[in-house]
């Protein structure tokens, strides 16, 4: 593809995980910046040796240390990076965590991880990338949710409700930040090959499959491919406030 995409800078968190790893190969690929946000360097030399691996060069691939549940480490990170790489063109938020487990038998723990994870580090994120947005008078937000937001199912009653507010709090903030020229959108993938979703798989897949209407689960790189797009002023500048399904037919 040529999106446009050529010295963007993107910053992403969830990088080293299973769709934030194509995201990342896939705007590399582009002649993008990227700016992951870690907090497991060995996974992110992984990430360097599988990129390098696919012949994909890495030498705008950058790695910058945050809490991404601290809001005051939130601001510090992204300072860091607005300093070194100059602006933040595309926010990418990726991070996710979904733990299966009854409702009833959560513990407090568990509840904070993934309302923490999956609704208010986006919200810390976003709120620290507008000043920069705001000043160059552009900006491109994606937020990554989930089916389950919308779709029934036992055993994920926290994650869905964190997830459906992500894309509440993306059609709000697309109206409130609309004005400055700043697109803010989702995408709602299905059940996608990654690790995270091997435990459901290996429990469900003829079920899932039997379930969908493309008979399979979908593919990172078919998630990434719809994020770039949307994040290129090429193929989405008037699009924004919007969360695109990607699941197959699940739903």
């Amino acid at each position: 593809m040529n999106l446009d995409l050529k010295d963007k800078v993107v910053l992403i968190t969830g990088g080293t995980g299973g769709i934030g790893g194509q995201v990342v190969a896939d705007y590399l690929a582009e002649g993008a910046i990227v700016a992951c946000l870690i907090r497991n360097e060995k996974k992110m030399e992984t990430l360097h040796i599988e990129l390098n691996k696919a012949t994909i060069s890495t030498d705008k691939l950058h790695s910058f240390e945050c809490d991404l549940l601290d809001f005051d480490d939130v601001k510090r990170a992204t300072l860091e990076v607005v300093n070194k790489l100059k602006n933040i063109h595309i926010l990418i938020n990726c991070a996710g965590f979904a733990d299966e487990f009854p409702f009833a038998m959560l513990d407090r723990e568990k509840i904070d991880m993934m309302i923490d994870l999956n609704l208010k580090s986006p919200i810390y994120l976003s709120h620290a990338v507008l000043k920069t947005m705001y000043k160059q008078k552009e900006g491109c937000i994606i937020n990554v949710s989930s089916v389950s937001s919308i779709k029934k199912g036992r055993g994920i009653t926290v994650y869905a409700a964190a997830k459906a507010g992500l894309e509440t709090f993306t059609r709000t903030l697309a109206i409130e930040v609309g004005r400055k020229n700043i697109r803010v959108n989702c995408i709602r993938p299905g059940v996608i090959l990654t690790l995270m979703s091997g435990p459901l798989l290996d429990r469900s897949r003829e079920l899932i499959e039997g379930n969908t209407a493309l008979c399979r689960p979908g593919e990172p790189s078919e998630i990434s491919a719809a994020i770039l797009f949307m994040s290129s002023n090429k193929t989405a500048s008037y699009m924004t406030g919007e969360t695109i399904t990607i699941d197959g037919g699940m739903y």
